[in-house]
């Protein structure tokens, strides 16, 4: 099968959607069919053409999710549209596209359809105004109907039904984790001392990462290591400095190893106040054994149940109270073995694949 995905952001950095579109493509083509690659996003043109996945440069404009990328989308839509469809009809037919970014959505989707192309959304992004009042929204609700949209969590998808998409044409399909990426890692459990909490995120307002630096500082013996980079960092360094907390809360922009973090920290939050699609890290660190804290807010949550806390967002009380329990080191031990279970069983990447495949292929 001909798999064509498409990217066209407005940024992009090396992230979960970025992994996961990575490990979606490469899966597909080592199952043996043939994936290839259309876009601007220089994140998964560079890491495609590592693993020989043809891969198209191809710059048709900003997309159209901020105030000025809408102005500049409806001025030039139609110039957008005949590149993207020069690019299209310069390639082989593909049986299917994979549809990543707003712009092809609004500008290829009719037009692959009517060329018996079978078209999908993939959903990673959060839904915020850049969606909700967004001017192109009645569009893409009556390009929906033509498409089937894929959303990483139930959250997400009933979110997406929220806004008009129909229900019978849109799916969840949680990430999977490729296993072997962590298969030298290995927690070694411990029953004494301040209990170690980590927290992988983008540093900004919808992640929450400031509410669970709150909430540790109402609680004694415990640390914190924060692993992200944001447009709020500096507002965090500010509030650790406020809170007195130096000597307890550690930020840091990057890791050389996050399967080796995850096995050294007790337990892994991810505060997130609001929509997060899915929370690949919570994924991750539970798959090595790490009990985790999210929030409702997260996708993940969708999945998940006593092998995992899930908080209220937005309450850093809540978030306290979780770290609170979990200083239990038999409690720690009991949702260990549970967190890598699920993990193994919702969250692999064969399963994430095999669903990818029987959705691919029924439409065909």
């Amino acid at each position: 099968m001909r798999i064509l995905f498409t990217r066209f952001p407005l940024e992009s950095a090396y992230g979960g959607a970025e992994v996961q579109t990575l490990s979606l493509m490469r899966g597909l083509q080592e199952r043996g069919h043939e994936v290839s690659f259309l876009g601007s996003c220089p994140v998964l043109l560079k890491e495609g053409a590592k693993y020989n996945i043809g891969s198209t440069k191809l710059e048709i404009g900003v997309p159209p999710v901020s105030k000025w990328g809408m102005l500049s989308f409806l001025r030039k839509q139609f110039g957008m549209r005949r590149t993207l469809l020069r690019a299209l009809s310069s390639m082989q037919k593909p049986d299917a596209i994979v549809m990543l970014s707003m712009s092809e959505k609004l500008l290829l989707t009719h037009a692959a359809t009517r060329q018996g192309i079978a078209v999908y959304w993939l959903e990673h992004d959060r839904i915020g105004r850049w969606l909700t009042w967004n001017p192109w929204l009645p569009r893409l609700r009556k390009l929906s109907r033509t498409a089937t949209t894929i959303c990483v969590s139930a959250l997400s998808k009933s979110l997406y039904v929220q806004l008009g998409w129909p229900a019978e044409n849109t799916v969840d399909i949680p990430n999977g984790i490729a296993m072997q990426r962590f298969a030298q890692c290995e927690r070694v459990p411990r029953e004494s001392g301040a209990l170690r909490v980590g927290c992988v995120a983008r540093l900004t307002q919808d992640k929450g990462v400031d509410l669970l630096v709150r909430a540790i500082a109402q609680i004694p013996d415990v640390t914190l290591t924060i692993i992200g980079t944001g447009r709020d960092e500096d507002c965090v360094r500010a509030l650790i400095s406020q809170l007195h907390l130096e000597d307890r809360v550690t930020l840091q922009p990057s890791h050389p190893d996050l399967g080796n973090f995850y096995c050294t920290i007790d337990v892994l939050v991810l505060p997130s106040r609001e929509h997060d699609p899915f929370g690949l890290v919570a994924a991750e660190a539970m798959a090595l054994g790490t009990p985790v804290i999210v929030t409702d807010a997260c996708g993940i949550a969708s999945y998940l149940g006593h092998e995992s806390f899930i908080v209220p967002a937005n309450s850093q009380e809540a978030l306290a109270e979780a770290m609170r329990k979990l200083r239990d080191p038999m409690l720690r031990t009991h949702l260990s073995e549970a967190a890598k279970r699920t993990a193994h069983e919702k969250f692999s990447l064969p399963k994430m694949l095999d669903a990818y495949e029987k959705l691919l292929m029924k439409d065909r």
